[in-house]
């Protein structure tokens, strides 16, 4: 493959690989994810147990909902033959040849066939290992593999355009004044992001005033709780969080703040019709992970909204004892912002904090 390997190519392969995994097998794998060995956030596991129940889940492999469970789907398909590679490539395991991997996987053939091996190397290679590269151009050059032609599997292809002779040409008056256009609605988009981050932190501010004023006031008597010291999150009985391995290079998930809630300004997913300068709002969010600078928040949202009947978000249980103003659902995608200079105003509780993961 010419050029780097872009995410949707890594996909590509991926999909291309459990394509020709046996139904039943497939099957097997996506309900065998219910084993503790695999920690697997549970919108993951549901979206694996609602693709095992399809009559031919191999075909249902590209629809959009299921494409975020795909690796780990394989990772669990392929974890023997994995560990098989690695025991075999021994000290070369972190940076190994193209010969030390070939040789290691010959080494392993009798135990596991070619699609197994393929599922393998396309995991290793969609999980940003160590030999990630070199896993994605064996599939892609090795025919025993059967993926050679693995791009019919990517989402979105460009047809190479047709090559023709260009003439010489100067600019127009019109190309010039829709370039003139389009740099002025660049400026103009920046200066829209500059004053909505401004204004985002002052919502923050205000919104961090508000509920310390109004803490007492929004809880019932009965659903009081006595207080947390604000510098030290609760940790007993709480999970530890899933985080993608680019993740715990920037963040700890043992941070003071993990299992808080702060406010937060979060980006919309699509533009608001009603207001489409907005480019997002103040949020409630649940604190995943932290550094020095930053800290990964999985966002809160009220109920009725469009969230709060996607079955990937999490309803918080206990939303009053964690300081919630209203019933709150979870989202499943995390989202690192600025660390505010203020603590957590509340924390949630360890059976919502568990569901989360």
């Amino acid at each position: 493959m010419e050029g780097p390997i872009t995410d949707s190519a890594l996909e590509a392969m991926l999909q291309a690989a459990l394509s020709r995994v046996d139904v039943r097998m497939l099957r097997e794998t996506l309900q065998s994810v219910t084993d503790p060995r695999f920690p697997i956030a549970k919108p993951i596991a549901n979206a694996l147990a609602a693709l095992s129940k399809h009559r031919d889940p191999v075909a249902m492999l590209g629809r959009a909902q299921y494409r975020a469970a795909l690796p780990y789907a394989a990772a669990v398909l392929a974890e023997a033959c994995l560990a098989a590679v690695i025991e075999a490539l021994g000290e070369d395991a972190d940076d190994p040849t193209s010969e030390q991997l070939l040789a290691a996987i010959d080494s392993v053939g009798s135990d596991y066939d070619d699609v197994i091996v393929a599922v393998m190397l396309a995991s290793v290679a969609a999980g940003d290992m160590a030999a990630s590269d070199l896993c994605f151009e064996t599939l892609d050059t090795d025919e025993r593999f059967g993926l050679t032609d693995w791009q019919k599997f990517e989402r979105s292809e460009s047809a190479p355009a047709e090559p023709r002779a260009v003439a010489a040409t100067t600019v127009s008056p019109e190309q010039r004044e829709a370039r003139k256009a389009k740099k002025q609605r660049d400026v103009e988009e920046k200066r829209k992001r500059a004053e909505t981050a401004a204004k985002a932190a002052e919502q923050v501010r205000l919104a961090r005033k508000k509920e310390r004023a109004g803490a007492l006031v929004r809880q019932p008597a009965a659903d009081l709780v006595a207080p947390r010291p604000p510098s030290v999150a609760p940790s007993i009985g709480r999970r530890r969080p899933i985080l993608t391995p680019l993740q715990e290079e920037e963040f700890d998930s043992r941070d003071k703040w993990s299992a808080g809630i702060v406010h937060a300004w979060v980006r919309f997913d699509a533009p608001d019709p009603d207001e489409p300068e907005l480019l997002g709002k103040v949020r409630p969010c649940v604190v995943v992970a932290g550094s020095e600078t930053h800290i990964l928040i999985r966002p809160g949202y009220s109920e009725g909204g469009v969230k709060s009947r996607d079955w990937k978000c999490v309803p918080v249980r206990h939303w009053r004892q964690a300081g919630f103003d209203q019933p709150t659902w979870i989202d499943v995608d995390a989202v690192r912002v600025p660390r505010p200079e203020e603590g957590p105003t509340g924390w949630l509780e360890p059976d919502d904090w568990n569901s989360l993961w």
